[in-house]
Parts: C-alpha cells; sequence; structure tokens
C-alpha cells in the first residue's frame, strides 16, 4: 500500500491538491465517481486504504485498487464507466 508521502507527488504529477481532490467530491458526474473521489480525498488526509475501506463500507482491496488507478490515470482511472445493465436515465 502507499505511504503518505508519496501522496503529495502523486496528486503534483496529475495538477490537485487536497483541496481540488475535495471540490471533485461535488463536481461528480455519479454516485459511484462521487465516492472515488471522497476515498482519494480521505487518502490525501493520510487514511490507509482499511480506514477509507471501514469508513465508506467497501473492501480494503477496492480502496486500494481505487488509489492504484488514479496514481497510473490521474483523474481518468477513477471515472465510472457504465459496464452493463441499463443504460443511465
Amino acid at each position: 500500500m502507499e505511504t503518505m508521502g508519496t501522496v503529495p507527488a502523486t496528486l503534483a504529477r496529475w495538477q490537485l491538491d487536497s483541496t481540488r481532490v475535495r471540490e471533485r467530491i461535488y463536481r461528480a458526474a455519479s454516485p459511484r465517481e462521487r465516492e472515488r473521489w471522497h476515498a482519494l480525498w480521505l487518502w490525501t488526509q493520510g487514511w490507509l486504504a482499511t480506514q477509507i475501506a471501514d469508513a465508506l463500507g467497501r473492501d480494503a482491496h477496492t480502496i486500494g485498487g481505487w488509489i492504484e488507478s488514479f496514481r497510473r490515470q490521474g483523474p481518468d482511472g477513477v471515472a465510472f464507466q457504465q459496464t452493463g445493465g441499463s443504460p443511465p436515465p
């Protein structure tokens, strides 16, 4: 799991800071994307994936996956993509 020491570098790579991550929570296109940004904001505050998972009612591996996707792909890595079921309204 990623340590807090690399959070600033990851954010800088994508020209973000914790304030901008928090703003993305409120501008998210869907509840699922909002949840991912919320998890990332908690991560920027020093929370561990296990703590975030407990707070959001998710598995720690899911949270770790979101963080890793963000590290590799930036904001595109946390965007929600409809993959099945009925199309969004």
